[in-house]
């Protein structure tokens, strides 16, 4: 898989929010924190972040929640899923371009995919110049080496986005 797949509607209308409202509702109690990087320790980006599995753990009473996400995904192995928040700012900015796990140790290339939780006018780019924008209840899957960038917004409060690694 050398492409980057693009799904919208990626979810019934009340699966996705469900989904959403069990993340970003006003009245809810999920628990984001704060992480003072984004792609590297020192970058100086900020981002609020959730982890719900890493290292064949759940780590979050709501990884329930995002079932039907694996589900239809077909994910048979996961390696790590958790959803990051960024806040609007004044000006689009690429963040660094990154792989999120590094396989050149021979290992097996597995899947990224990326779910928006919000519409914002801040796009994932791809290093090979592909943009893919940031529209709600679209997932977009691609080869786990490939590299890419998120970025800033600035017509939305938030950009809510899950980020799944998996086989």
């Amino acid at each position: 898989m050398n492409k980057i797949i693009i799904k919208n509607n990626f979810l019934d209308k009340n699966t996705f929010n469900s989904i959403k409202n069990t993340i970003f509702d006003a009245n809810s109690t999920f628990p984001w924190f704060l992480q003072n990087s984004k792609v590297d320790k020192g970058d100086g980006e900020m981002q609020f972040t959730h982890l719900f599995f890493e290292n064949h753990v759940i780590n979050s009473d709501y990884f329930k929640a995002l079932i039907p996400l694996l589900k239809k995904l077909k994910v048979r192995a996961l390696q790590r899923m958790k959803v990051n928040n960024t806040i609007k700012t004044n000006k689009i900015r690429l963040y660094r371009y990154h792989v999120d796990f590094d396989t050149s140790k021979n290992e097996a290339v597995g899947k990224t995919s990326l779910f928006y939780l919000h519409t914002t006018n801040g796009p994932t780019v791809f290093k090979n110049g592909k943009k893919v924008d940031c529209v709600e209840n679209r997932m977009v899957t691609f080869p786990t080496d490939m590299s890419h960038s998120g970025s800033t917004h600035t017509d939305s409060p938030f950009r809510g986005v899950i980020n799944f690694n998996w086989f």
